[in-house]
């Protein structure tokens, strides 16, 4: 079955209480690249597009700010 959107972002907020949004981005490629790409299991797979696809979100979210914060320093 696959994980539900609720349970997907329960478990992506559980990786981002110990990695950066960068690392888990990074750890969730590699699962892609080593397990969802090559499995038969059509659940794991959409799972873990499901699990890039939340982060990616955040990634998007993040980038005014990052970009904020980026100007801010130019500026001092």
């Amino acid at each position: 079955m696959v994980a539900s959107n609720s349970d997907g972002k329960k478990i992506i907020e559980i990786l981002l209480a110990y990695l950066s949004l960068e690392d888990s981005m990074l750890m969730i490629e590699d699962v892609w690249e080593d397990v969802g790409k090559c499995t038969d299991n059509g659940s794991l797979e959409e799972t873990v597009v499901l699990f890039n696809k939340i982060l990616e979100d955040k990634w998007e979210y993040s980038l005014p700010t990052q970009n904020d914060t980026l100007f801010q320093e130019i500026r001092s």
